[in-house]
């Protein structure tokens, strides 16, 4: 079967199985009818979903590069996101703080200042104890909190969805580019899911193109990059769980792509904005200086003043991303602290190790112990941490094998960024 008529088919029934996610949405209200959600139903229309993109993806990877090839992928991955972009959400509720947050910024407001329950709690809070009331904040602070809890009753749209917004006692976890995605959605159409959506729908744009100039540069069939733009995970998680997790995706594809051009200061440029976006890309930096090292030495330049310039560009954006709210000094990372402390969810094999140290060496700790809820989840933690880090010193020092083309390295280096990019949706864990 010619692979374009595989695409056909397999892309026509993905649009109805998205139409049918988005008619089963219509039975996830939030706050209603939990033992009613379809969830079987759900499960086995996901499952669908990735039976027909495994069968297309396995065809484009046998096939050559084709325009018009590319152009049905692009045409019916956009049919795709369209089909479920009006549905409600499924089992997610992430969205309600990044409208929050957008409000609060939009208002010229720092969002890492204040917890939802201090703005809910503060007329309360005034009027059965003003010495403590006024103890606690400054007039600057209690004028602040006085507009936003102006803005919370501003509409009962806005009511709402603050009303919505999961652990509320803790202040913002989402770091400043996200912060100014929030906030220019807020000003485009305040307490508007749809809005959010449709700009998420520009960073995952800004994504596919990246990678298909990538697969190019690489000398690869662009048409892979059906494997990120059809993928089930990607549409549902940026189009219906609405989880901001594109936004530092679009930006390490960018990074990738001028990694591989050789545009090294354009990539760390790219990879710091990353982080703003999603902090943990962060630790590739280290495989981004090896692949500039290794290239400036090759062509016989001093590589360290070059590396050290790029070590510099990229703290330096991360640090002026962060000028706008680091005014209130560490509480601007309290949401940070108490996520990574207490906070524990979708961690699959994170959750067999702490069984390990929980149940078969039978550590234990009824106490919180440093960021962590107790020694068991600590010593998990550190676990999986060195882990990660010995992975990523086996890349940085692995040396490349003879007869590797020039584009290798920076090949391998695009992998294990690939991977990441994937991790973002696929292992996330749940924020406020």
């Amino acid at each position: 079967m010619r692979t374009r008529t595989v695409l056909l088919i397999t892309g026509i029934g993905s649009i109805l199985l998205y139409l049918g996610l988005w008619r089963l949405s219509l039975q996830f209200n939030w706050g209603e009818g939990y033992a009613e959600r379809p969830i079987l139903a759900y499960l086995a229309l996901y499952a669908a979903l990735f039976g027909l993109y495994a069968w297309a993806a396995w065809n484009i990877l046998k096939t050559q590069y084709d325009w018009n090839t590319l152009w049905l992928i692009l045409i019916l991955g956009l049919l795709f996101r369209g089909a479920i972009l009006p549905a409600n959400q499924i089992q997610e509720d992430d969205i309600y703080r990044y409208l929050w947050d957008g409000k609060v910024f939009a208002h010229g407001i720092n969002p890492f200042k204040y917890s939802p329950n201090e703005v809910s709690r503060m007329k309360e809070f005034m009027i059965r104890d003003p010495a403590s009331f006024e103890a606690t904040y400054t007039p600057d602070q209690i004028r602040e909190l006085t507009k936003l809890y102006q803005l919370k009753w501003a509409s009962d749209r806005s009511l709402v969805y603050m009303e919505r917004i999961n652990h509320p006692a803790v202040p913002t976890i989402y770091p400043p580019m996200a912060q100014y995605v929030f906030r220019l959605v807020h000003t485009l159409k305040p307490d508007s899911i749809a809005m959010m959506r449709l700009a998420f729908f520009v960073f995952d744009l800004m994504a596919v193109a990246f990678i298909a100039l990538t697969l190019r540069a690489l000398g690869r069939n662009p048409n892979l990059c059906l494997v990120y733009y059809w993928c089930p995970l990607v549409i549902k998680e940026t189009f219906n769980s609405t989880h901001l997790d594109i936004i530092g995706i679009a930006f390490l594809t960018g990074a990738i792509y001028f990694l591989v051009r050789a545009r090294y200061y354009a990539a760390y440029f790219f990879l710091a904005l990353s982080v703003l976006g999603k902090l943990y890309p962060a630790i590739l930096l280290p495989l981004y200086l090896k692949r500039q090292f290794q290239s400036l030495k090759a062509k016989g330049n001093p590589p360290w003043k070059a590396c050290a310039l790029g070590v510099a560009l990229f703290a330096g954006v991360v640090a002026v991303g962060y000028v706008p709210f680091v005014n209130i000094g560490r509480d601007a990372f309290e949401g940070l602290e108490t996520f990574t402390t207490y906070w524990q969810n979708n961690d699959s094999l994170f959750a067999l190790v702490l069984w390990f140290y929980g149940t078969v060496l039978g550590v234990s700790s009824e106490l919180p112990v440093g960021f962590s809820y107790d020694l068991p989840s600590l010593l998990a933690k550190i676990t999986v941490l060195i882990i990660v880090l010995a992975v990523l010193a086996y890349l940085f020092f692995r040396k490349a094998h003879r007869g590797r083309t020039p584009t290798a390295p920076a090949s391998a280096i695009s992998s294990s960024s690939w991977d990441w990019c994937f991790c973002s949706a696929r292992c996330r864990t749940r924020g406020t």
